[in-house]
């Protein structure tokens, strides 16, 4: 018996079965990776439904973390110290309502759009002595429903967009600015490593596909901001999100798209000012040092 031939031929059938095996491994690999990451092109389907969005979206931040914010009273120990405005501090010592001595005359509107000498007037007015910690806040967007300006404290070039850290310059119906409030976090230290986020564009996408974006809507350009995610009695945690903007029959809407999740999920809209919900039970228990100030805000809202 020719054990040598043998000896071959049990080789030549072990490299085709490694061979054979190999090939299923990669053929099976290949498809496992197109059912799990399918490649549909959204943007024509949008398009067919009137769907309106930018062209030009942001670019993803390179490296962004969790934020910690350490429980402070920055704004009640500093308040006494501006001039030219009625203010108070609500009972928690975390919202600063004031009415401005002398308002803010503007030359937009709502309707016909602000100018840019509008906005530089309220930069000036953000970044005065008139206002607490104003250097680090930057414009945000305009509120229709709420009337108002959006100031966010910006936190590694990130603002913060859920109204824990925020100015609000709100406009009369005069055209002024008579009175703003204001919420604000404090320093912030990062948390952890860096998190890889989600493309403006998919935020977008995650919306259409939950039926989020109706037809003829007009997404207008997503915003990469911070949101509370911890709210602690010593602390609090901020992480990223993209703020969605979508206005349809002249209704505006913000979505909120959480920036980490790669499967997509919406996150509820936060109360826009948690603060001044507590100030207002407050004052329905007949606190008098802030009922002065709450009438003519409430006429602004």
């Amino acid at each position: 018996m020719d054990f040598k031939k043998i000896e071959n031929i049990f080789l030549l059938a072990f490299v085709l079965l490694n061979i054979y095996l190999l090939v299923s491994f990669i053929s099976r690999t290949d498809l496992q990776y197109a059912t799990t990451n399918p490649t549909q092109d959204f943007t024509s389907d949008m398009r067919d439904r009137g769907i309106e969005y930018p062209q030009t979206l942001p670019e993803v931040e390179s490296e962004v973390y969790y934020m910690q914010a350490d429980a402070n009273m920055l704004l009640e120990d500093n308040a006494e110290s501006l001039e030219n405005q009625a203010g108070s501090i609500d009972s928690e010592g975390t919202l600063y309502t004031s009415i401005l001595s002398d308002p803010i005359e503007l030359e937009g509107n709502p309707e016909d759009g602000f100018t840019e000498a509008d906005l530089t007037l309220l930069d000036e007015f953000v970044n005065s002595s008139s206002v607490l910690f104003g250097e680090q806040y930057d414009y945000l967007r305009y509120d229709r429903e709420g009337n108002r300006f959006i100031y966010g404290q910006m936190v590694n070039g990130i603002p913060i967009g859920d109204g824990t850290s925020e100015i609000s310059l709100y406009y009369g119906g005069d055209g002024n600015i008579i009175s703003y409030q204001q919420t604000y976090a404090g320093p912030m230290k990062e948390q952890g490593s860096s998190d890889e986020l989600i493309t403006a564009e998919r935020a977008i996408e995650i919306l259409f596909q939950n039926n989020e974006l109706a037809s003829g809507s007009k997404v207008e350009t997503p915003i990469l901001a911070y949101q509370r995610t911890l709210n602690l009695e010593n602390l609090s945690m901020y992480g990223p999100i993209w703020l969605v903007p979508v206005t349809n029959s002249n209704e505006s809407e913000v979505f909120r798209v959480d920036a980490v999740d790669t499967n997509g999920r919406i996150l509820s809209d936060p109360t826009d000012t948690p603060a001044l919900e507590e100030s207002d039970e407050s004052e329905d228990a007949s606190s008098e040092d802030t009922s002065e100030v709450e009438e003519p805000i409430e006429a602004e809202e």
